[in-house]
């Protein structure tokens, strides 16, 4: 499988945003932005300034300053995904299950 290869703008907004997302672990934040953890790890050693936001937010939207419009639709376009899959899979099961009752 072919490396991802991110552009430095997307590093150091990812970093933002872990550092000013107090409540998010490092795996929530990669696996958000579709990421391994060690390399937002990595990302945080090299771009990172090592102080994270005490400031709790009362929507679990990460701010506008923080992630790009194109980050955004990226992380939307990979809920809609999953939540496509998701359904498909509780379809099939209905579906299942109602053919099993019919004897």
């Amino acid at each position: 499988m072919p490396s991802k290869t991110y552009s430095e703008e997307f590093k150091r907004d990812a970093v933002a945003l872990y550092e000013s997302s107090p409540g998010a672990s490092i795996q929530t934040i990669a696996t958000d932005l579709g990421d391994n953890r060690n390399t937002l790890q990595n990302w945080l050693k090299k771009y990172g300034t090592g102080a994270r936001t005490n400031i709790s937010t009362t929507s679990d939207a990460p701010s506008s300053a923080s992630v790009t419009e194109a980050e955004r639709i990226r992380q939307l376009e990979r809920e809609n995904a999953r939540l496509r899959e998701e359904r498909d899979i509780l379809r099939k099961a209905a579906k299942y299950f109602a053919e099993e009752t019919n004897w």
